[in-house]
């Protein structure tokens, strides 16, 4: 699966967990790797085209904003690469945003990017 490749990917430079496919419902301060959908490719070329959203959440908005701005970096600058024997392409982001989630913990920021990511398949 795609979010668990992006997972391990991004976990190796991450000071805190990361999960895949959602952020558990007590929102610790986290990174999460979600699939929101993609197409696989009709021609000869064997890829997929995936829309993935990483996602930062924290107490501090700013830790939550820097989190997410360094894991954006760390694909976009690290991919082209072979992760766990599947090729990825590219990984371009095309929106990001924010919210903030009243928990009972107090408030969490949550700050969110998409990315376009064309792997093989």
């Amino acid at each position: 699966m795609i979010e668990d490749d992006l997972r391990g990917f991004l976990d190796a430079q991450s000071d805190v967990p990361v999960y895949a496919r959602y952020i558990p419902p007590e929102v610790p301060e986290c990174l999460a790797v979600v699939e929101n959908g993609g197409v696989h490719s009709t021609s000869s070329i064997r890829r997929a085209t995936h829309s993935i959203s990483i996602e930062s959440a924290s107490a501090d908005q700013r830790k939550a904003k820097d989190r997410l701005d360094r894991a954006r970096d760390w694909l976009t600058t690290q991919i082209p690469a072979d992760i766990n024997g599947t090729h990825y392409y590219t990984a371009v982001p095309m929106a990001d945003g924010n919210l903030l989630v009243k928990t009972a913990h107090g408030p969490t920021y949550i700050y969110h990017v998409t990315l376009e990511v064309v792997r093989q398949l």
